[in-house]
C-alpha cells in the first residue's frame, strides 16, 4: 500500500516536538546520517513527499530549518502544514537532476504538487543536516517550439574538473547578457547555430534566434523579461544553476536558470520563473533569496605565448603569487596550472570584489607583471568572477 503524504505531515510534527528529541538522540542520529551523501539525502526528502518514507525527515534538522518559500511557514511544522492540506495520495515527486555544491545541493524536480509543475529546490546542509531551503515552481507546460519539455534532455553531471570554470562562464553571462543586456558578447557564451543552443522554455525555440525572437515579442508587448541582480551561482560539473531576481509581465520576479556548459560554452537551457508574492503574503520573514556569500572567486584562463613552455611559465607565475598577488588586502587563496586541453587557468579566492578589484589594478605595476604578461598570449585572455 502507497504510503501517503498525510503520514509525511505527521512525521514532521512529530519531530517538532521537542517533547519526543532529546539533544542526545538528535546527535547520534546526525552520526548515523553522514553515511550518506547530501545529494542522496535531498532527494530522499523530496522523494519522501510521495513515497511517505517517514525516514527521509531525519535529514532535516528540527531545531533549525530556514524556510525560503515564502509560502510556508519556518521550521518543520510550516513543511507540515502544507503537506497536510494534500489531498490523499495526490503528491508526485520524481527528482530528473540533482548536483551538489559544497554544502548546497539543488535538484530539478516534476511534481504534482497541488497540481502538475515543474520545480528547482536548493538545500544547505549543516554537519549532514538540511537547515535551509529555497524553491521555484511553475506549471508544466506544452512543449516548447522546438518540441522539448520543462524537463527533458541530459542528466548526467560531467566534467567535474571544470565546475568553477563553468559557473564562473554563467555568472558572466548572467551578469553581461541578462542583467546589463549587452547582446553584442553573446558570441562570447553561446554559439549561433539553432543545434548549439538547445532550450527547454517553453515558450521559447532553439538556438540564438529563437532566443532574440521570444524576447522581441515580450518588449513589442511592453512586457520585457528584466533582471536586476543574480543571488547565487551553484554547479558541478557542467550544470550550473543561476539564481536571480527580476521583472516579468510587470511583476516581481524570481529566475532559476540552468544551464550546461560544454567545451566552454553554454549549450543548453533550462528554467523556472515565479512570481514573488507581496510581503502582506509571506508566511515567513526569510525573504525569497538571502544568500550568504563566503568569498569571491576569481578565474583566469588564456593560452602560453609562441614558444613558451609550461616549465618556463610556472616558476614566472610563482613569483607573481608570492610577490604581488598573495600579498594583497583579502587574498585567500590561489592555485594555477595547465589544464588537460592545453590551456593555462589560475583560480584567486578573495575575501570580497572590491579586494579582487584592487588587486587588478595593481597588477600591472608589480615587478613580476611585465615578465607574466609577456610570456602569456593576452589575446586570449579572459578574467570572470562569482561570489561563492
Amino acid at each position: 500500500m502507497q504510503l501517503t503524504s498525510k503520514r509525511v505531515c505527521t512525521s514532521l510534527l512529530a519531530i517538532t516536538s521537542l517533547t519526543l528529541f532529546s539533544h542526545a538522540t538528535f546527535a547520534q542520529d546526525s552520526v548515523s546520517k553522514q553515511e550518506m551523501s547530501n545529494k542522496e539525502k535531498a532527494i530522499a526528502v523530496i522523494s519522501s513527499i510521495e513515497t511517505g518514507d517517514q525516514n527521509a525527515i531525519g535529514y532535516i534538522n528540527p531545531q533549525k530549518y530556514i524556510q525560503h518559500n515564502l509560502s510556508v511557514a519556518d521550521g518543520l511544522a510550516g513543511f507540515g502544514e502544507v503537506l497536510s492540506a494534500l489531498p490523499e495520495g495526490s503528491a508526485k515527486a520524481n527528482v530528473v537532476r540533482a548536483a551538489q555544491d559544497g554544502d548546497y545541493v539543488f535538484l530539478h524536480t516534476e511534481y504534482d504538487f497541488f497540481g502538475p509543475k515543474v520545480g528547482f529546490d536548493i538545500f544547505r546542509f549543516e554537519d549532514g543536516l538540511i537547515v535551509e531551503h529555497w524553491d521555484n515552481l511553475q506549471p508544466i507546460a506544452e512543449p516548447n517550439p522546438s518540441g522539448r519539455t520543462q524537463l527533458d534532455g541530459p542528466t548526467e553531471i560531467t566534467q567535474t574538473d571544470m565546475t568553477v570554470e563553468n559557473k564562473a562562464l554563467v555568472a558572466d553571462f548572467v551578469d553581461t547578457i541578462l542583467i546589463k543586456g549587452d547582446m553584442s558578447k553573446i558570441g562570447m557564451f553561446i554559439d549561433p547555430k539553432p543545434e548549439d543552443y538547445l532550450q527547454h522554455n517553453s515558450m521559447v525555440a532553439d538556438g540564438l534566434d529563437g532566443l532574440g525572437a521570444a524576447l522581441k515579442a515580450l518588449a513589442e508587448a511592453g512586457t520585457p523579461m528584466v533582471y536586476t541582480a543574480n543571488h547565487k551561482i551553484l554547479g558541478e560539473g557542467n550544470f550550473v544553476l543561476a539564481v536571480s531576481e527580476g521583472t516579468f509581465l510587470g511583476n516581481h520576479t524570481s529566475f532559476y536558470d540552468l544551464f550546461r556548459v560544454e567545451n566552454g560554452k553554454i549549450v543548453e537551457h533550462w528554467d523556472v520563473i515565479e512570481t514573488i508574492p507581496s510581503e502582506d503574503q509571506w508566511k515567513n520573514d526569510n525573504g525569497k533569496f538571502g544568500f550568504e556569500s563566503d568569498y569571491v572567486v576569481e578565474v583566469a584562463t588564456f593560452d602560453l605565448g609562441d614558444g613558451v613552455t609550461d616549465e618556463q611559465f610556472i616558476p614566472i607565475d610563482k613569483a607573481v603569487e608570492e610577490t604581488h598577488v598573495a600579498k594583497q588586502p583579502g587574498f585567500l587563496s590561489r592555485e594555477s596550472g595547465m589544464t588537460e586541453d592545453g590551456y593555462w587557468r589560475v583560480i584567486v579566492h578573495w575575501a570580497s570584489f572590491a579586494d579582487a578589484d584592487a588587486s587588478m589594478n595593481s597588477f600591472m605595476n608589480a615587478p613580476a607583471a611585465a615578465d607574466f604578461m609577456s610570456k602569456a598570449d593576452g589575446s586570449t585572455m579572459i578574467m570572470r568572477r562569482y561570489a561563492h
